[in-house]
């Protein structure tokens, strides 16, 4: 076997029918997902509407938990763009230790207290399962990311953390408006003027997930008194669940061995937190095919392990590195796997993002692109995903399609996103 029939024969050369068929594919389980159908997409209404959020000059509290750190700010727009006027970091609750919901909260109120007057607004960025209810609230679903808290099922984050409040003697009337890392980091591009309303998040890291507006009229999940108010409303798809996609043996043996087969398809195939180990299951699956050499062979079949970082590296022309011992020519079979892999990776992404932007249906003028606000190690620091997704952004969504986008990076989104979602 060569390593372009090794390709070819496990979907590592993709054209341009896959990606047709794959935007067909996710619009399809997006118009699901908005109806309330089976989907892979979950679709969820964050209840707000970027039409309608502009910064004002009033300060915010804003906390943004994530799977390390909890950072409160109070932040503010001014004319010269946002500013934080207080900025306090510390390891994640739940990190150092477990708690129980009751503790989540009390330790999260002391964290607030010193600014918890300053305003009647709280942003909240909580990058963990959650609901968002009508009023702006959250409904925690579970905690993962490694953060050991109990109980957390069913909490609503903002009458948990007004109650704290209250039991410290600390002003607790505050308005909670609970989004997730996707939705901060569109809100976070359009409050320092890189987006407008259009524009789209994109979180491509340890994970992947995109957030975009959809008509109001279009979700059909929410009630019809909802739906007829008009306008549009933000949409986090959690795009990572896609899986209207054929795999290779080598995909679905590699899915086999996680804690989760069958779930987070799109994710597995794209994003940093696979791509290692799913590179490397690639690589050995060729060794048995005979495309290594015999020690190329044995220290693929030894290796124990290898990270999106170590990718990276070797991409970069780096020696030090777990794939330092190939000789010359297994250094070329590996190149052009990883090759192909990441090529996959790409139109795939490219894919998702064209249905996105050909279902909210305002990209067709190329003198105003689709603001698409990206953040994640994986979408910068991958180099050959990086180069074949603007290739294939500009080939087959722009030139192709008609749909034209462009994609930016706010500075501290998190802070900024929330802050905005605080005052619309």
């Amino acid at each position: 076997m060569t390593t372009a029939e090794f390709l070819r024969e496990n979907g590592l050369t993709p054209g341009k029918l896959d990606f047709q068929h794959w935007v067909a594919e996710f619009q399809r389980e997006m118009a699901a997902g908005l109806a309330g159908e089976k989907s892979s997409l979950r679709m969820i209404p964050t209840y707000l509407s970027a039409q309608n959020l502009a910064p004002g000059h009033e300060p915010v509290i804003v906390l943004d938990a994530g799977g390390t750190n909890l950072r409160i700010a109070l932040m503010e727009f001014t004319d010269e763009g946002p500013k934080a006027g207080y900025f306090h970091t510390v390891p994640m609750l739940g990190t150092q230790g477990a708690l129980t919901i009751g503790e989540f909260y009390d330790r999260l109120a002391e964290l607030v207290a010193p600014i918890a007057d300053r305003s009647g607004r709280i942003g909240f960025c909580f990058s963990f399962p959650c609901q968002i209810l009508p009023d702006l609230d959250g409904l925690i679903l579970h905690f993962d990311k490694e953060v050991n808290i109990s109980g957390a099922e069913g909490s609503i984050l903002g009458v948990g953390l007004r109650a704290a409040l209250e039991k410290l003697g600390k002003r607790h009337d505050h308005k909670v408006a609970v989004i997730n890392d996707t939705v901060a980091a569109m809100l976070g591009a359009i409050s320092q003027n890189l987006g407008d309303a259009r524009s789209m998040g994109f979180i491509l890291g340890t994970g992947t997930n995109i957030c975009a507006s959809f008509p109001v009229d279009s979700i059909g999940k929410l009630p019809a008194v909802q739906r007829e108010k008009g306008g549009t409303m933000v949409v986090n798809l959690e795009s990572g669940g896609f899986d209207a996609l054929e795999r290779s043996a080598v995909d679905l043996a590699f899915d086999a061995t996680l804690a989760d087969p069958g779930t987070q398809v799109l994710e597995k195939l794209i994003s940093g937190a696979y791509q290692g180990p799913m590179a490397l299951s690639y690589l050995r699956a060729a060794a048995i095919e005979g495309l290594f050499s015999p020690a190329g062979t044995a220290g693929l079949t030894a290796l124990p392990a290898l990270s999106a970082k170590d990718i990276s590296d070797f991409l970069n022309g780096g020696t030090d590195n777990p794939l330092a011992f190939l000789n010359a020519e297994d250094k070329a079979v590996t190149l052009d796997i990883l090759d192909g892999f990441f090529r996959r990776a790409a139109m795939l992404t490219a894919a998702t993002l064209a249905a996105v932007l050909d279902a909210c249906g305002d990209a067709k003028n190329p003198a105003k692109p689709v603001a698409i606000a990206a953040e994640g190690t994986t979408f910068y620091k991958c180099p050959l995903l990086h180069k074949y997704l603007l290739e294939d952004m500009e080939t087959l969504v722009a030139q192709g399609m008609g749909l034209y986008s462009k994609f930016v990076q706010g500075e501290n989104p998190n802070l900024t996103g929330a802050a905005l979602a605080a005052l619309g």
